[in-house]
């Protein structure tokens, strides 16, 4: 394969090769992987001989193969194997060749998937290259290349999340926004609006605001579709709730509403950017273990106030609620370092996320159209919340304990977050895309 046109193009492995050169993967894995059909690499050991190479020649020519080329690696050879025969009978008949060391498919590389969006450069949680967001409302303004999500080699994998729904209870969602248009959940006949309004107690919760159609952006704008932003998801099923008001307050009764709105339709995620200090609430709580009796992933934010919802009088809720499918999320600036409105605590909040100079979808209203940056841990929880979107449609197998197990396991070690959160962790979207949970239940014997 020639790789010089690569050169310089941000490139992905489409297969996991096996750590051991003796195992190499199996034809499922690479068909899944993308390898060039009819082609092997094989090694010969180093102690091959001529007579030995010879004869492994002769074998192979039988076997209706030949070299199609040296590749100029020692001991290496690119062969095309028989009409009509399979990878997997090739594969075989190479690992049992006393002569040959290694063999494998001819593997496909290609450039990462970097949408098209036109503002896609500013979107720094994606793509951290040290750029200055133009549009910034908090200091600083220029990050450092590498403090990013990590999400690019992920949507070499991923791009539609449009089979997890996705509910954001918020102050609405401009659904008739040009990149969320294409992202909003089918809500039929029933719901024609893509969701329902818990405060005006109707069927149509457009965004009166703007902040829930800036999460919604988050985690569902279009990508690739040559037009303004691209959420975690380039495409997505977002369900608005609109269980915040004019003021931004929810009671308890409309977040239980929403809640139950969402578990009854089929969303497998809620994000909710709120919160709320005060008394244990049971009621609320009880809603979060409704949500988890059904499987589904509830995110939630730390707050903005700089403080420790771990200290005395500073529990924040639902952060501060301790169901397993709950996750919450403090907010990281371009240098990912902790915000500097950004609440923590070392029990109650899980994991960072980008939360400040965030470029999202906006606009108030049915006929406002706009894009726009803001701050805060509202910013942070949608990132996760995509995040989750994305697990669980990559993986349909994959419970709530799956999913917030690959968030919490599959992020990365951040300074500024430790001590500060349960993981101490950033999340990385590839690596918890990657994740595979560690077997339990083995014992081993010593003889």
């Amino acid at each position: 394969m020639a790789l010089a046109a690569l050169v310089g193009a941000a490139l992905t492995l489409h297969a996991q090769v096996a750590a051991a050169p003796s195992t190499p993967p199996t034809p499922a894995n690479a068909a899944a992987s993308q390898y060039v059909p009819g082609e092997v690499l094989v090694k010969f050991k180093p102690t091959a001989g001529t007579q030995e190479r010879m004869a492994a020649t002769a074998a192979m020519a039988a076997r209706g193969h030949s070299v199609a080329a040296s590749l100029n690696q020692p001991g290496w050879a690119q062969v095309k194997i028989g009409a009509g025969q399979t990878m997997q009978t090739a594969l075989t008949a190479y690992r049992n060749d006393p002569n040959v060391q290694y063999v494998q498919p001819n593997y496909i590389y290609h450039a990462a998937a970097v949408p098209n969006d036109t503002q896609y450069g500013q979107l720094w949680a994606f793509k951290n290259t040290g750029q200055a967001v133009i549009l910034s409302n908090y200091s600083p303004n220029v990050g450092t290349a590498g403090d990013d999500m990590n999400i690019e080699p992920a949507w070499d994998r991923i791009t539609d999340c449009s089979s997890v729904v996705v509910a954001v209870l918020d102050t609405g969602v401009n659904y008739n926004h040009e990149d969320l248009a294409a992202s909003m959940w089918n809500g039929g006949s029933s719901f024609p609006n893509h969701g329902h309004d818990f405060v005006d107690n109707d069927d149509d919760p457009m965004d009166p605001n703007g902040h829930g159609t800036h999460l919604a952006g988050v985690i569902g704008a279009v990508g690739n579709n040559g037009t303004g932003a691209v959420g975690v998801c380039q495409k997505a099923s977002v369900m608005a709730v609109r269980v915040l008001d004019a003021a931004g307050n929810v009671t308890t009764a409309t977040a239980l509403q929403g809640i139950s709105f969402a578990v009854t339709n089929g969303a497998k995620v809620i994000n909710m950017s709120f919160v709320g200090g005060g008394s244990f609430d049971p009621l609320f709580s009880d809603a979060i273990t409704n949500a988890q009796n059904s499987d589904v992933v509830v995110v939630v934010v730390a707050g903005n106030e700089t403080s420790d919802n771990d200290a005395a009088g500073g529990a924040r809720y639902p952060c501060n609620f301790t169901q397993p499918n709950l996750v919450c999320v403090a907010a990281l600036d371009q240098n990912y370092a902790l915000a500097s409105f950004s609440n923590w605590g070392a029990t109650s909040v899980d994991v960072g996320a980008p939360g400040t100079n965030i470029l999202s979808t906006s606009g108030a209203n049915l006929n406002s159209i706009s894009y726009g940056t803001m701050n805060g841990t509202s910013m942070a929880s949608p990132q996760v919340a995509g995040l989750a979107a994305m697990l669980r449609a990559y993986n349909p197998q994959y419970t709530y304990a799956d999913t917030v197990g690959a968030i919490k396991n599959g992020g990365r070690s951040v300074l500024a977050l430790v001590n500060k959160t349960t993981t101490g962790k950033a999340v990385d979207v590839m690596s918890s895309l990657a994740y595979i949970n560690p077997p339990t239940g083995l014992a081993a014997t010593v003889r």
